[in-house]
Parts: structure tokens; sequence; C-alpha cells
């Protein structure tokens, strides 16, 4: 979705700065580059032959990752109640260890602005342990952070989170 993106800004780009139609071009086509080896690496990890093809189930505060989840085929089950935009209740964070307890889970992946005070909450009462998604819907709390290496990160996290490599 992200390389028909490019192509857009592309074309726009050059409509509007026919000179600089070369070095826009160069440009994009880099980039697309970058996004095809990003896709490659997922899919060296979570295609049908790949190495985290067989257990590709995790469980997430918020249902943000449609676009892994169906490019590369993993299950989110989502826990309510740790939403990022909004300070969960007492009751909230009482559901999610319940979940959390009662479903045996040992990782939780959560979005890099979930309260981290929340979470600390749910590894003390469940031990379980936290892994980061960026979900890309907000700007990178890290400003040095940009597309390529937030998917990177969760390409690791996710890695990280289901111990299958």
């Amino acid at each position: 979705a992200l390389k028909a993106q490019v192509d857009v800004v592309l074309a726009k780009l050059i409509e509007v700065f026919p000179e600089g139609e070369d070095t826009f071009t160069e440009n994009a086509e880099d980039f697309k580059a970058e996004l095809d080896a990003i896709d490659d690496a997922y899919e060296a990890v979570f295609g049908e032959n790949g190495t985290c093809a067989a257990e590709k189930t995790v469980v997430a505060n918020h249902n943000a990752y449609s676009y892994i989840a169906v490019e590369y085929g993993i299950q989110f089950m989502t826990v309510h109640g740790l939403d990022p935009e909004g300070e969960p209740s007492p009751e909230d964070v009482a559901k999610v260890v319940d979940f959390i307890k009662e479903e045996g889970i040992t990782v939780l992946f959560v979005e890099e602005y979930t309260d981290q005070s929340s979470v600390q909450s749910i590894i003390d009462e469940t031990g379980v342990s936290i892994q980061i998604l960026y979900t890309m819907e907000m700007a990178p709390s890290d400003s040095d952070d940009t597309y390529m290496t937030m998917m990177t990160k969760n390409l690791e996290n996710l890695i990280a989170g289901i111990g299958c490599v």
C-alpha cells in the first residue's frame, strides 16, 4: 500500500516541480526498493516457509495492526482496556490481568504510547513480558525513527515476542 502512495506523491511532485523529475524518480525507486527489502524480511519470517510460519498468533492491546495481519497472516488476539489514547480504568486493567491469566499469555504487545503505569501493574500482576509495536498512527516518540526503522523494530519485536527464531 505504501508503494502505491509513493507513486501518487511522485506523480504530484513531478507535476508541480517538473525540473526535479529525475531526482524524484530515483528517490522513489530507492525507497520502493527499501520497502521490498522489509517485505522480504517479513516474508522470510512469516511467509509460508518462514521461520515463524507455524506460530503466528500474538496478543495485543489494540487492534491496530491489520496491515501486518493481512499481509503476513499474523493473528492478533486483542485485549481491550489499554487504549493509548485514554487512561484505562482499574476495572479495565483488572479485565486485562484476568484475561492474561486465563489464557496463559506470556507476552503482551502494546503500542508505544500505551500508558506505562498500567502496563507495569499488568507486569506485576501477571509476570507477562511486554513488547512494543509501532502503529505509526502518531509521530514516533524517537525523532530519529522512520517508517522503515519502525517496521524493522516491529519485525524484531514480533520475533522476540513469539520466540520462534
